[in-house]
Order: structure tokens, then sequence, then C-alpha cells
């Protein structure tokens, strides 16, 4: 079986000899590194712990600068990988139990500069790296591959919708009076690790009441009192692929000041349905942006819709492309993203439906399968 980084490795030296003619790769902006480790990367508050990546394009082999705090960790989560080789490097030189022999800093900025200063053409992500050297600059090609997921991508994608959504369907049976903001975010994490989820893609949002007005309501000791309007926004995170899926759950007998929320909720759902049907290859994202916005504005709700469409989602919760109207992003067929419409109408309550979407030539694949609207 062939693992997920062999792949990359495989795919960045394919991509980059398509353009330019070179030996020698080298790996060093977050972004890049955070796609290519995704399994070792586990946002907040960690970060990934590779420094810097060569990769020999003749051999599709790669060696990885890796803290020693995350080494073994490394090595064991990538022991059956024969693409790749990490080197520990510590404030100071040791040998480890196995024999390997740590690098310092020091001695690994010179590795990495005999390494490339060896070489006619360096490809790079990094831009400083080319002020002095025939340098061809990689960073739209891997900022491309981020966005073109593989099938194995979009596998992992796939469990992790599975596992948001079960999520949702269980947290029916214990959301009841009483439940506060922060008790129910706190056991919708608890579910997903115990689901299988790796871990969360963003603190969840939870709002009740009035508090599904704020977009990015910070879940509080707002308690349920029984007939209040539910926002949640959650996602789990598997083998660094994430998920990001909002729900409406609105108790079956309503408050009476909520009365209309339901007549809300069905034409933010209309406004989802109506953007599906014009996800395609090659779509402007502001045209999306901008087509969901004139559906609102049919409905005279357009004042009310106050954030963007959609994103991409991937390895981080908040990928390109952005699909807002000031964005200058174009679909492109592997684009695994979001469309979440919301109005709020601050002081009284909020609705927002957020799906992810896999876009391809055949158009907008839906990802999320539960419903929209969940009642307790």
């Amino acid at each position: 079986m062939t693992h997920l980084i062999e792949l990359k490795i495989s795919n960045i030296v394919n991509e980059v000899k398509r353009f330019f003619d070179v030996d020698v790769i080298l790996l060093k902006s977050r972004e890049t590194l955070s796609y290519l480790f995704s399994e070792l990367y586990n946002p907040p508050p960690e970060d990934i712990s590779v420094s810097s990546v060569l990769i020999d394009t003749r051999r599709s082999f790669a060696t990885a600068y890796i803290s020693l705090l995350d080494y073994h960790r490394a090595t064991e989560v990538y022991s059956n990988t024969h693409s790749i080789s990490f080197i520990p490097v510590f404030s100071y030189n040791l040998t480890l139990q196995n024999g390997i022999k740590t690098l310092t800093f020091d001695d690994m900025k010179k590795e990495i500069e005999k390494s490339i200063d060896s070489v006619k053409v360096l490809a790079t992500d990094t831009a400083s790296l080319c002020e002095q050297r025939l340098c061809c600059n990689m960073k739209l090609i891997i900022e491309m591959l981020r966005r073109r997921k593989m099938e194995a991508e979009l596998e992992l994608i796939k469990k992790a919708i599975e596992i948001t959504e079960k999520v949702f369907i269980n947290s029916l049976t214990f959301i009841s009076p009483g439940i506060s903001e922060k008790a129910l975010s706190g056991k919708l994490t608890e579910m997903a690790m115990t689901l299988g989820a790796e871990g969360i893609a963003f603190s969840p949002i939870v709002a009740i009441g009035r508090n599904t007005a704020k977009p990015h309501h910070i879940a509080q000791n707002t308690v349920f009192n029984g007939c209040e309007p539910i926002l949640i926004d959650f996602g789990v995170r598997i083998q660094g692929y994430v998920s990001d899926i909002t729900r409406m759950i609105l108790p079956k007998k309503l408050c009476s000041e909520y009365a209309t929320i339901e007549q809300h909720v069905s034409l933010v759902s209309e406004v989802v349905d109506f953007v599906l049907g014009n996800l395609k290859p090659n779509n402007a994202a502001s045209v999306i942006d901008s087509i969901a916005r004139e559906r609102m504005k049919e409905k005279g709700l357009d004042v009310y819709f106050i954030h963007g469409l959609g994103h991409g989602i991937g390895v981080d919760v908040h990928e390109l492309p952005r699909i807002s109207l000031n964005s200058r992003d174009v679909l492109a067929s592997g684009d695994t993203i979001t469309v979440e419409p919301g109005i709020y109408f601050f002081g009284k309550y909020g609705v927002r439906i957020e799906e992810d979407v896999y876009v391809n030539e055949g158009g907008g694949r839906l990802l999320t399968t539960s419903p929209r609207i969940l009642y307790i």
C-alpha cells in the first residue's frame, strides 16, 4: 500500500519537473510542510515540527530535518514509507539509543547549504532563497497540489465528515433543558474522540437562542431552556484532514420569539441547493458568492448575509479557494469546499447551514448527508 506522503512527494516532483529542470527541491514554508506531513500536523496548539525538506528529484526521495521532540513519532508514523528519511535536530549533538546522531541547528544549515550549492538550479517554496542563485519559486505549484485533492485525501475528509455527522445525530440524546453551551461543546468533543477522531478541527461553535445571531460565537455558560434554537458549527481531524459542518437544532416546540426561524432555515437551505447547482470548475468564486447573495436578495435577506459563502478545506480548516465577493480564485476540479450561507438578526437569532462539497468535472458533489435541521 502506497503511503499518502509518498504520493505527495511523487506529485511534487512530477509537477515541478513539468516546468523546471531541477535536481533538488527545498521545502521550508509552514504551508508546504503542514500539507506534506499532514499526519503529524494537528493544530491547535501544535505546529509542524519539520523545519526543512530536501527532495532528490532523480530518486523522488526526501530528507526531512525534524525536531528531536518529534523524531520518534515521525519514524513511527512513516515506518512503512520508503521515500523519506528523517534527521533529528537538537540544540547540541547527541547519539540516540539506536545509534542515530542528531544535528545541531548550525549543522543542519550547513548541510542544506552544501546540498543546494552543488546544484545549478534549485526549486523552492521560499522566495528569499532565490536571491543569489538560479532558482524556481514553486509556491503556486504547492498551492495547486493542496487544492487538487487526491482520492486518498478525499477519503480522509469523508471519514472526518462521517464522524462529525454521527456526533451531530448522537448529540440529540443529551441535549436537554439545563445543558450549557460550554458543556455541550465538551460533550461534542468527547464523543468525536470516542468515535475515532484524532482531534477537533477548530474550537466548536455552540450557540443557544440569541447567541445564534453571532457568526463566531464562543461558547459561554448560556443554558438551554428547552424551546430555543441551537446552532452548532463543528469539525474533526483524521490523519491531518478536516471536516467543517454547521447544523441547526430546533425544539419541536419553539419559544414564541423564534416562531419564524424554521421559515428562515428553509430559505437558507434553498440557497445552499441553488449554489450546489452552479458549482463547476472554471467558475469564478466571486460569481458563486454573488449567486447566493442575489438569491438572498430575492427574499429580502441579503443585508443579513454578512460573511463569505465558503472556503476550501483540507489540512487546514480555511484553505483556498476563498468563496467571497472579493475573491480572485477560480474553482478547480479537485477542490473540496464548504458552502455556508447564513443570515443573522442581531439580538434575535441567526441561521447557518454548512455543507462540505467536492468539485469535479461533473459539478459539485455533496459529501455531507445528515439532515440540515435536527429536531429535539
